[in-house]
């Protein structure tokens, strides 16, 4: 299965290359993460969603506003206007975060091969953790009072709902009849749209089930326990989670390497025994000579 990896290069970019290697249980906590970022399309399939680049435009805009400027990046559904997005996105955003996409994989993407914008959203998320801290911000942070701003909207539509409703006062009209006053419409959604918290904006699916309930992670306030506080240590327990998920994974590679390396040495010694048996038999026949 093939995937992607990084290296570090002269000019401090991190490379982004193709390899053979990866994890299910980054994958995990990566669509958890991707459901808590508002993005402007339904959920459907995450290599056909992502192959034009507007939604990593998306997601870098929610933690860095002045950085990408989402007017440049249209929605494609050729493969040279999806490739020509990547390279704009490459050149003018991610570098910035010390990112740098090859060219096979902006191909890759573009074509919405498996696995490849699953790790490339994996290195950008420790991109914008590394960036973040310099400017002493938290990426977990930013989440939670954009969650907690969310549910502010939301009560205030629920509180203001009953009052527009009595707010259908009568009016008179030149035909001497009286008529609900007239109330304003909702705004229109784009072609395709679909609001932040409809059902039918769904979650990324893993073995089927989608990796994020708000239930698990927003819990009842408390009278004595403000709700802020609580989705506070919500996140920490959750960046816990996360640290913990990506070291067992380290150390499942490690493992592999090891097994790896002790193959490769018992070859070697075989190689080495075969070669002094054979200097042995031929050193003898010398002698018998």
């Amino acid at each position: 299965m093939e995937t992607l990896t990084f290296r570090r290069q002269l000019n401090g970019l991190t490379r982004v290359d193709m390899e053979e290697y990866f994890d299910d249980v980054e994958l995990e906590n990566l669509y958890q993460w991707i459901d808590r970022i508002p993005l402007s399309r339904p959920k459907k399939n995450i290599g056909k969603d992502f192959s034009d680049g507007v939604l990593l435009a998306e997601i870098v805009h929610h933690y860095f506003p002045k950085t990408v400027e989402l007017h440049n990046y249209s929605p494609a559904a050729a493969t040279k206007q999806k490739m020509e997005n990547w390279y704009l996105l490459n050149r003018r955003v991610l570098r910035k975060l010390d990112l740098d996409l090859s060219d096979e994989v902006i191909r890759a993407l573009a074509n919405c091969k498996p696995k490849v914008v699953e790790k490339v959203l994996m290195l950008l998320r420790l991109q914008i953790d590394k960036n973040l801290q310099r400017q002493g911000r938290s990426r977990l942070e930013i989440d939670a009072n954009f969650a907690q701003s969310m549910d502010q909207k939301e009560q205030k539509k629920s509180q203001s709902a009953p009052a527009a409703d009595n707010s259908q006062a009568l009016v008179p009209l030149k035909t001497g009849r009286t008529s609900p006053g007239k109330l304003s419409s909702p705004r229109k959604l784009g072609k395709g749209e679909i609001p932040h918290n409809h059902p039918d904006r769904s979650s990324y699916h893993f073995e089927g089930k989608g990796y994020f309930d708000p239930a698990i992670y927003i819990y009842p306030t408390s009278d004595n326990v403000p709700r802020s506080y609580l989705e506070e240590k919500e996140m920490e327990c959750m960046a816990k989670d996360e640290t913990i998920r990506m070291l067992n994974s380290k150390i499942r590679r490690l493992e592999h390497l090891l097994q790896l390396k002790d193959t490769r040495m018992l070859d070697l010694q075989g190689q080495i025994a075969r070669e002094q048996g054979l200097y042995y038999v031929t050193s003898r026949k010398h002698v018998v000579k």
